[in-house]
C-alpha cells in the first residue's frame, strides 16, 4: 500500500471539507452575501468576529440565522438542512469553539451567556438502531445528500433568557434550559431545567436555587 505524505493528507482533508461541509462564512466578506440572499438577519451593534456559519445548501430568501441586537458571537453555527433555523436574541454572548449544530431549530433568548467549547445540538445525528445507521459512513463519503435523515430523531432546543452556560457543556436535543438557569462547566444537559436553578454533572442534575 502506498502511503500518503502529511501534506497530501492535509490537502485531501481540506478538499473533502469543502465538498461536504461548505465554506465558513466570514463576517466582512460573505455575511453580506447571506444577508442579500435572505439567509442571515443581523441586528444593530453586533460583533461577529470568529463566527462561522455552515450549511450544505442555502435556500434563497429563507432566514436560517436571525441575530438580535448587541450580540458578541464566536464559534460555529452548523446548519444541517436548508430549513434549519437558529434564532438568537439580544445581548447574547457565545464563546470560541462553541458549536450550534442545528437540523431543525435552536432558539436562544435575550441576555444569554454561553462560554467556550460548548455544544448545543438538536438532533441525534444518527439512528439509534444499528441496522439503520450501518451505511452512514459509506453514504456520508458519497456526499451529504446521501445521508438518510428520515431515521434520525431531531427536536428543537430552547435556551431561555438570562441563562449562563459554563464552558465545555453539552445541551442535547429537545431540552429547554429555563430562564435564569446556570449550567456548571462540563455538564451534559439531557433534560429540561427549572427556572433560576444551578445544574451540573453528567447527566446534569439540580444542585441549588439561584436568583
Amino acid at each position: 500500500m502506498k502511503l500518503k505524505s502529511v501534506k497530501q493528507i492535509l490537502i485531501a482533508a481540506k478538499s473533502r471539507l469543502k465538498k461536504f461541509i461548505g465554506k465558513p462564512v466570514e463576517e466582512k466578506i460573505q455575511f453580506g452575501e447571506l444577508i442579500a440572499n435572505g439567509n442571515l438577519l443581523v441586528g444593530e451593534d453586533c460583533l461577529l468576529d470568529g463566527l462561522g456559519i455552515y450549511n450544505y445548501e442555502f435556500q434563497k430568501n429563507y432566514p436560517n440565522v436571525i441575530i438580535g441586537n448587541g450580540c458578541h458571537l464566536m464559534g460555529t453555527i452548523a446548519l444541517n438542512s436548508p430549513t434549519a433555523k437558529v434564532v438568537i436574541g439580544d445581548r447574547v454572548s457565545i464563546g470560541p469553539q462553541t458549536t450550534l449544530f442545528c437540523r431543525e431549530s435552536i432558539t436562544i433568548e435575550d441576555d444569554v451567556m454561553i462560554s467556550w467549547g460548548c455544544t448545543i445540538i438538536d438532533t441525534n445525528a444518527h439512528s439509534l438502531k444499528s441496522v439503520e445507521r450501518k451505511n452512514d459512513v459509506t453514504d456520508w463519503k458519497k456526499g451529504y445528500q446521501y445521508k438518510n435523515w428520515d431515521v434520525v430523531e431531531s427536536k428543537a432546543v430552547k435556551i431561555k433568557s438570562k441563562t449562563w452556560i459554563g464552558f465545555n457543556s453539552i445541551i442535547t436535543k429537545g431540552v429547554t434550559v429555563a430562564e435564569g438557569t446556570i449550567v456548571g462547566c462540563g455538564s451534559v444537559v439531557t433534560k429540561s431545567t427549572k427556572s433560576y436553578t444551578v445544574v451540573g454533572g453528567n447527566p446534569a442534575v439540580f444542585l441549588k436555587d439561584t436568583e
